[in-house]
């Protein structure tokens, strides 16, 4: 027994038992590495949409003795501007904080500069009155130049329009100026006698049109007035915290829209958004409103507060607005500054720049960096990081009421046409579609898996089981793309077209069937026992086609008499439910056939390994073969069945090319079976490609595939607890 062969024989055997186990033991371990290392990268890329704002000061520097008016910075971040009072305009360098060129706007003796504002968002177009009324307009630009490799900001300064204001000596108290894309010229200003003067110069017929809007306001004094980046909406507030609307969209004869109370406070600041439908106003006991225009029950627009921020301790002296997005900031009589962004209502950060008073301030074009001037003239010069403002768990999660839109609403509209498009990320429209698609396709996948598996495994004659089952397993090689492009471009118009037989047959073939089951019983058991198995089978198929052709020449019948001859534009008219040609009754009839080999496989092998000795048992003791599958082999399988039908879930909460092709991708919260949906997985088939790397659209789409990721996981672990549950239950079998 312990010659050397056998020696050596289990040396050898011992061996490649070790290096079996280490492989396999490798092979497992690879795999939860593998997962793990998937859900930390998800996790790695989702993260930086929790990060607050941060705002880093780079330097700070002595704007000289002359109080500043105006500040900007090219979008480069390489130098920037400000102008003073005395019309002395000085760029520095951001590096070296030296000013390097240095441009003036003539002044007569003795006059200077009061207020001056920026008229674009796009560019450094500003306009400036003087202690002497004369208004100015210019602009600044920094070109970028290109030599050995190195880049060179030029600035320049062009004088556009000079001319004296009417003001019919009052003095000038508020200024606000805006050049719109169109090139026409804004103007409003305000003056001592509370006038509300409006000049426009109309660019297409150079035309000049003077108003004077005091006598549409009652004799409340005007505090401050706001004009939207297009030039069609004047809003002024009062003294007394009322807010007055002006359409000036028709040069010739502005308008007066509206009137309301926006507080009890004077309304101490205000300043359009980008996209010219949010108003941002400050009043003096600090508080910060946004509102936009919402249309009434009587189909009226109105101004609503929808937006509140934290508020400020002392009045509102200014607000500077982003050129990118809804980032805003206000400024207090005390110096504080706050960082908000509207979309969110959420404060992203609270600095100053010193314990004295803000005199100016400004956004860089990519608003990555602030300026910011005290009275004083010291000058800071600061980087803003915030990548991701437009994104927070109220977005991602709860109800947000976006401009345009009558209420609080999900929303997931990732893109729009032009830079002002607002965002709107929510992703619980895309959780529900996910799930709506996913309760249609096992609606119909699990009755006709579940009960197929039992037929084939517990009634079926053995020659016919060997040939179902390879059949419906063959069925899960097939391509979802395949299945997903005959739904979307076969099905869909076949559905549509027959609507009113698909559910007449659906409703007559069960009655069908059952008068097939009560027939087979009257038929005599001698010569049932002469008939081979499976005919049963064979004795269901004709009452089958008496159901199509009964559906066949019935439906249109049924259709013209109770539906007018067009069931679906029935639904429309009396249900108001609009009846998609990519629908949810597609996608579960296309997804239920993608989900039903894998259902049926798993249940049929738990059922199939239920020991014989059990049914023996059972039919031995009188149990008719049904009772005998009732009462003891689906008990034993459930917990196979159950494993199955969760694998089936999670492989129709994972499908993505289906639903991307069957559905009409429209992100709406109805369990509506006659219109669509949007799913995670189909949403980031879609956009990833066109989602800049590392942008907001980017990282949601990451943090989509992780809760999909999480979903799945829980899927699977909840099918692996539970069945092992109902096997350790039902093990007395």
């Amino acid at each position: 027994m312990n010659n050397p062969e056998n020696i050596k024989h289990k040396k050898r055997v011992t061996r490649n038992n070790k290096i079996a186990s280490y492989v396999i033991s490798a092979g497992g371990f690879g795999i939860i590495l593998s997962i793990a290392a998937i859900l930390l990268f998800l996790v790695y890329k989702s993260y930086p949409l929790s990060s607050d704002a941060n705002l880093e000061k780079i330097s700070t520097a002595s704007s000289g003795k002359n109080k500043v008016i105006l500040m900007g910075m090219d979008r480069f971040q390489e130098i920037n501007y400000s102008l003073s009072e005395n019309g002395e305009i000085s760029f520095s360098s951001n590096s070296s904080r030296k000013v390097f060129s240095v441009k003036n706007i003539d002044l007569e003796e003795n006059e200077r500069i009061i207020f001056a504002d920026k008229g674009s968002l796009r560019n450094e177009t500003f306009a400036l009155i003087t202690n002497l009324n004369r208004i100015i307009t210019a602009e600044i630009k920094m070109t970028a130049k290109y030599q050995n490799d190195k880049r060179q900001i030029v600035p320049s300064l062009e004088i556009i329009e000079e001319f004296k204001a009417d003001s019919s000596g009052f003095s000038i108290k508020n200024f606000i100026f805006t050049f719109n894309e169109n090139s026409d010229r804004i103007y409003s200003w305000t003056d001592s006698g509370n006038n509300l003067n409006l000049r426009i110069f109309g660019f297409d017929d150079e035309e000049i049109f003077q108003h004077n809007l005091s006598g549409f306001m009652n004799s409340d004094e005007i505090k401050s007035c706001a004009v939207n980046h297009s030039g069609e909406i004047l809003i002024c507030g009062t003294k007394t915290g009322e807010l007055f609307w002006f359409d000036i969209s028709d040069f010739e004869e502005p308008e007066l829209i509206d009137n309301w109370k926006a507080g009890e406070s004077e309304i101490t600041a205000m300043e359009f958004l980008l996209g010219d439908n949010s108003l941002v106003t400050g009043d003096g006991k600090g508080f910060v409103s946004v509102w936009f225009p919402v249309r009434n029950s009587e189909g009226v627009q109105k101004f609503n507060r929808i937006h509140k921020f934290k508020k400020h301790q002392r009045s509102v002296e200014r607000i500077f607005v982003s050129s990118r997005n809804r980032t805003f900031m206000t400024i207090d009589a005390g110096g504080e500054i706050i960082l908000n962004y509207s979309t969110t209502c959420h404060t992203s950060l609270k600095f100053r720049q010193s314990q004295k008073k803000v005199v100016s301030a400004s956004f860089s074009p990519k608003s990555d960096a602030i300026l910011v001037t005290d009275e004083e003239n010291s000058t800071g010069i600061y980087t803003l990081d915030d990548k991701h403002p437009e994104v927070s768990f109220k977005t991602l999660f709860n109800k947000v009421w976006y401009e345009g839109y009558p209420e609080p609403d999900f929303v997931w509209q990732s893109s729009g046409g032009s830079d002002e498009f607002e965002p709107k990320m929510s992703l619980i429209p895309l959780i529900f579609g996910t799930l709506k698609g996913t309760f249609y396709a096992m609606i119909f996948s699990v009755p006709l898996a579940i009960l197929a598996a039992i037929y084939v495994s517990q009634f079926a004659p053995k020659k016919f089981a060997l040939i179902v089952k390879p059949t419906v397993e063959i069925m899960a090689a097939l391509p979802s793309v395949v299945i997903g492009f005959l739904a979307g471009l076969y099905f869909s118009p076949l559905f549509e077209k027959n609507l009113m037989f698909l559910f007449f047959f659906t409703a007559i073939l069960p009655v069908f069937f059952l008068f097939a089951i009560i027939s087979w019983k009257y038929i005599p058991e001698e010569k049932k026992v002469k008939l081979p198995g499976g005919s049963e089978m064979l004795y269901v198929i004709p009452f089958a086609v008496m159901a199509f052709i009964a559906a066949s020449f019935l439906s249109i019948p049924i259709e013209n008499t109770f539906f007018g001859g067009n069931i679906n534009q029935w639904f429309y008219e009396v249900l108001d439910t609009k009846y998609d040609q990519r629908n949810s009754l597609v996608v579960g009839f296309a997804l239920g056939f993608a989900v039903i080999p894998i259902i049926f496989t798993i249940s049929e092998d738990a059922l199939s390994n239920v020991p014989k000795s059990l049914t023996s048992a059972a039919l031995a003791l009188g149990a008719s073969r049904w009772q005998t599958v009732k009462r003891i082999v689906i008990p034993a399988a459930a917990g196979g069945i159950f494993s199955a039908i969760m694998l089936g879930l999670g492989r129709a909460i994972g499908e993505t090319m289906i639903v991307l092709m069957a559905t009409g991708n429209t992100p709406i919260l109805e369990m509506n079976p006659f219109n669509g949906f949007r799913a995670m997985s189909a949403t980031i088939a879609v956009e990833i490609p066109e989602a800049p790397v590392d942008g907001s659209l980017y990282r949601v789409l990451f943090l989509t595939a992780l809760l999909l990721f999480v979903f799945t996981f829980i899927i699977n672990s909840l099918a692996a607890v539970i069945g092992d549950k109902l096997r350790k239950k039902y093990a007395r079998f």
